[in-house]
């Protein structure tokens, strides 16, 4: 039998399965296999350390490793990598889980505005912009450090595209264009180009109101409906959220499912390091599990 470094690639390889595909790999197509996971690692050593319990899984060493590989230390780090990974993806599935929900809300609050005629009194319609720019940015804060944090939304495109499609339909030109206003921007509605925030400058939206206020409501209107249609279509079935979830939800149970197959095969791997919010993370998803059983 050929235990060659080579061999054992073309072993990892052997198991390539699409349910880890666009998570092991995001920013590659639609295929993957394990093997790129083992990447790096084929030809690389560094010592050995300790792990318990290795008695559980017949044929490992003392040190957890596959002593019949020519190679154990790079298998046993890819299981490392798995273990890793495990993890995050949980991590992952809570987070854009929360994430969706707030999206969800942002909708019905973008609905609302919806409700605004050129009858509405000025502090009805002033209060309720306010309240829509305090419940994006609420939104945007909760998520901005998780959306830059790779193991969490940093390298996930259904948080990306949710904060990009959001900020980008508030800042949309053509809302009330046809009424010869440039977006709500005319309206004193932006996003700060600094903090990314959304600001409502309240003289300037006094302005356009008192001297035209059908046209500043029809452009609020416009707004409504393009937010709230933008919003849904994150989360609408087969689109950002839902198939980001579901992949993560496959990548999940085929790792849980193949967890001591591939420890017997490459090692018991090191158990991840958790940051704080890592394990925070991972215990909203123990939540959500537990709530579903």
């Amino acid at each position: 039998m050929d235990l060659s470094a080579k061999s054992i690639a073309g072993h990892i390889a052997s198991i390539k399965t699409d349910t880890l595909s666009p998570l092991l790999n995001p920013k590659a197509g639609s295929s993957f296999d394990i093997a790129q996971l083992a990447s790096g690692y084929i030809n690389s050593q560094s010592g050995l350390t300790g792990v318990a319990g290795v008695d559980t899984i017949p044929g490992l060493s003392a040190i957890g490793r596959n002593m019949t590989l020519s190679d154990p230390e790079s298998a046993y780090k890819m299981m490392t990598d798995i273990n890793r990974r495990s993890v995050e993806y949980k991590a992952q599935y809570a987070a854009l889980s929360d994430m969706q929900t707030g999206v969800g809300q942002l909708s019905q609050a973008a609905e609302q505005l919806g409700e605004i005629t050129a009858t509405s009194s000025f502090a009805t319609v002033k209060s309720q912009l306010q309240r829509f720019a305090d419940q994006y940015n609420s939104w945007r804060r909760e998520f901005d450090t998780d959306s830059q944090d790779p193991e969490l939304l940093g390298n996930t495109q259904a948080a990306q595209a949710a904060r990009h499609t959001l900020q980008a339909s508030i800042s949309n030109p053509f809302h009330g264009a046809n009424q010869g206003l440039q977006g709500l921007a005319a309206l004193g509605l932006e996003i700060d180009p600094v903090t990314q925030m959304a600001k409502l400058d309240v003289a300037k939206f006094e302005q356009t109101w008192a001297q035209q206020p059908a046209n500043a409501a029809t452009a609020i209107n416009d707004f409504s409906s393009h937010f709230s249609a933008a919003a849904k279509l994150l989360s609408a079935n087969g689109n950002f959220f839902q198939k980001q979830l579901s992949n993560l939800d496959r990548a999940i149970d085929y790792i849980q499912s193949n967890q001591s197959a591939l420890q017997a095969e490459f090692g018991l791997g090191d158990p991840p390091k958790l940051s704080n919010r890592l394990s925070q993370a991972l215990a909203e998803y123990q939540k959500i599990q537990t709530a579903f059983t």
